[in-house]
């Protein structure tokens, strides 16, 4: 009884994904079988010297990968898509050239890799385009499509028939694929010891038998990594081209989620606002003459240069932060919307308006301190981050008299500025304004 139970259970789970598998067409099993070398290229260019150079080549073999696969499933990519590709390429091959972001730039790489593929197929949740979904969007495609289609690569292999009736099939190519990654040790261990057991044979494997010893294990150790990372990258692929697993969020639902967050009474967000913008006020009124001296080019007295454009730069920079934050637990909780409540617009304005006032600052001040001392990687990146966040406040204060999509427009902006980063060799370019600028005098 309990054998025809579990029998009849694995036919119904067979049932429900048989669908998507029966589609698999030869071109998917050839895709599989290159997203193993794929997955394997991936750990080597981790796990060997060059990295720089490897990560940028291997940027350029994942996009044709990629499109090499929509293209023989004869799908073809949405515009937008190709502006997040050339944004992954922009990202990726200057790494092999010169970079300032380091770890940052390779974190960035991943995620805008993981994005495009996405986008490329279609599946992004609001008419493939990107969108205020866009937080989602990108934990879809860094985490819910690539590990829940962390099977279909074996599945594909198989044949997409699971137990039934090709169970043999999945039999052979799981033994013969255990049976490769069983024999890499075995021959790591019994090559050089009959090797030296026997001089013909040593003479007749040659260098062999210390090439197996010195690098076959790292071979072995290498496919050990890249079988996840291979899965990883398949069902990314194949969740977006097939549509598998890729509706776990929906718009309508994450609109009714955000409908139900609107608790907040109005004149409580109001409030709260006002008191904000008061501090502000309160703050700019009591040190104008302090935060203001940058623009005209002087000093407060008993400062130095340093200390003047050094001392609550990054405390400005961080309320601007935290400012971006209250504009939109404001927008998103209140109970009316922004365009129906006057006195919440004009709030969100004034707070924009004040933050604007001190991003100004703040540049103000590093801008100063620029012409004296000259350019460094470090004065550079808060400056492009400064003026992405003045981005972002003048769009605040204009969507209160005009509808567009912000949220898409500021991710775009920002991943322009990103790669215009990456692209520029900005710690050469520093060196020469320094020499050019020291020599006319311009900077101590």
């Amino acid at each position: 009884m309990e054998e025809k139970m579990e029998e009849s259970r694995q036919e119904c789970l067979l049932r429900v994904s048989a669908p998507v598998f029966e589609k698999c067409e030869p071109a998917d099993r050839l895709f599989a079988v290159i997203y193993l070398l794929a997955g394997y290229g991936f750990v080597w260019l981790c796990s060997s010297d060059g990295f720089e150079r490897n990560l940028a080549v291997y940027t350029i073999f994942y996009a044709a990968v990629v499109l090499c696969y929509l293209w023989a499933k004869e799908i073809r990519p949405p515009k937008e898509s190709w502006f997040w590709l050339a944004v992954m390429l922009a990202v990726g091959i200057p790494y092999g050239f010169w970079t300032v972001l380091y770890i940052l730039q390779f974190l960035a790489l991943l995620l805008v890799a993981a994005y495009w593929t996405l986008s490329a197929s279609g599946r992004l949740l609001e008419d493939g385009r990107t969108s205020r979904w866009v937080f989602f969007d990108g934990w879809n495609a860094l985490a819910v499509v690539p590990f829940c289609n962390f099977g279909c690569q074996m599945r594909v292999l198989s044949g997409g028939s699971g137990d039934r009736g090709g169970g043999k099939g999945t039999g052979r190519i799981q033994a013969v694929l255990l049976g490769l990654v069983i024999v890499l040790p075995v021959l790591v261990i019994i090559l050089p010891l009959l090797a030296s057991a026997d001089a013909g044979f040593q003479s007749l494997v040659g260098d062999l038998g210390v090439y197996v010893s010195g690098h076959l294990w790292v071979i072995f150790v290498r496919m050990l990594f890249a079988v996840p990372v291979s899965l990883y990258l398949f069902g990314l692929a194949f969740g977006g081209i097939h549509g598998k697993n890729t509706d776990r969020f929906q718009t309508e639902k994450l609109q009714n989620a955000g409908d139900c967050v609107r608790i907040v009474p109005d004149t409580a967000v109001c409030t709260a606002l006002t008191v904000i913008c008061l501090v502000y006020c309160l703050f700019v009124g009591l040190q104008g003459n302090y935060l203001f001296s940058a623009f005209t080019g002087r000093i407060p007295e008993n400062f130095t240069y340093s200390e003047y454009a050094r001392r609550g730069f990054f405390e400005l920079c961080q309320i601007g932060v935290w400012n971006m934050v209250f504009t939109g637990a404001a927008c998103a909780c209140s109970r009316t919307e922004r365009r129906a409540h006057k006195g919440l617009g004009a709030l969100t304005v004034l707070l924009s308006v004040l933050t604007l006032l001190l991003v100004a600052t703040a540049v103000s001040k590093l801008g100063m301190y620029i012409r004296v001392y000259g350019l460094t990687v470090y004065r550079i990146l808060p400056l492009v981050f400064l003026v992405w966040m003045g981005l972002v406040f003048v769009c605040a204060i204009l969507r209160q008299t005009r509808d567009f999509q912000m949220v898409r427009l500021c991710v775009m902006a920002g991943a322009v500025l990103f790669c215009m980063i990456c692209i520029c060799p900005v710690e050469h370019w520093t060196e020469l304004y320094n020499v050019w600028a020291r020599g006319r005098g311009l900077i101590v």
